[in-house]
This record gives structure tokens, C-alpha cells and sequence, in this order.
């Protein structure tokens, strides 16, 4: 799928890794679209990614999870970055990405995430980029809890 090859890219890139190469047909050439399109989005934004896929657990809730990223923003603010390949974005993407700031936040004491919360999706099929921001995400941690007590 051009939206696999497409987040494959970018952590390649956010890595430092050499590039996965690309299939010389339409997926290649889509795959390659939606990098140069985060590559876009990147430099607008000017976030720099500072850690990338940490193991955490938290002890408070009994958890544990992997955040794509953390980075620090234009207002040197700490996010987290999320990435998806999907076709939509999804409700569970949202709790997902709030209980991350309590695996961080925890671990971490020190280092709030105040610079929000950032969705970059690909497509699946046509690897489609997409960015989408949330600066908070209360009902999703709370959403989160009332799962874990059920």
C-alpha cells in the first residue's frame, strides 16, 4: 500500500535511516507524494521530533504503549506526534493518543506536553497526507479511563 511505503518513509527519515526504495509504478510514485507532502508540512511547521517510539508503562493506570514521537514545536512546546495509515480518522486514534501524554507526562514529570496533540495520516491506497491538531484532549483521557475500569 502507497500509505505504508509512505509512513516507512518518514521514519526512515526521522531516523537518519537511508530510504527505503520505492517500487518504480503508481504506489511508488504516490508513496513518494505523500513523503515529499510531510516533508512540506514539516518544514512549515518547524517540529522537531526529540524522541521516537519509547516503550512506557504507567504504574498509576496499568498500561503501557509505544508514541510514535514526541517534539518540540515553534513555541518550544513539547507534542506528540502520531502517525496512521488509514483511510479515516477514528475515535480510538484520539483515546490512543491521550493516554500517550499520561505514559509520557508520567514518566516524564518534568516535561509536559503543551504543545498538543498532532494526527499525521496517510492513505491507505493513494498515500494522501493529512494533518490534524488537537490542543486537548480531556474526554479522550477520560474516555480512556472508563475503558480501563471495564
Amino acid at each position: 500500500e502507497a500509505g505504508t511505503l509512505a509512513h516507512a518513509l518518514v521514519e526512515a527519515y526521522i531516523n537518519g535511516d537511508k530510504l527505503p526504495e520505492l517500487p518504480d509504478n503508481e504506489i511508488g510514485s504516490q508513496a513518494n507524494q505523500g513523503f515529499q507532502n510531510y516533508l512540506r508540512w514539516q518544514e512549515d511547521n518547524r517540529i522537531q521530533v526529540v524522541k521516537q517510539e519509547m516503550q512506557l508503562v504507567s504504574e498509576i493506570y496499568r498500561f503501557g504503549g509505544c508514541p510514535d514521537a514526541i517534539g518540540i514545536d515553534r513555541r518550544k512546546m513539547l507534542c506528540i506526534l502520531d502517525w496512521k495509515t488509514s483511510n479515516g480518522i477514528y475515535q480510538d486514534y484520539l483515546i490512543q493518543i491521550a493516554a500517550y501524554r499520561q505514559l509520557w507526562e508520567e514518566n516524564n514529570p518534568d516535561q509536559p506536553i503543551a504543545g498538543g496533540f498532532h494526527l499525521l495520516r496517510f492513505s491507505k491506497e493513494h498515500a494522501d497526507f493529512a494533518h490534524h491538531y488537537w490542543n486537548e484532549l480531556d474526554a479522550a483521557w477520560e474516555q480512556f479511563k472508563l475503558f480501563r475500569k471495564a
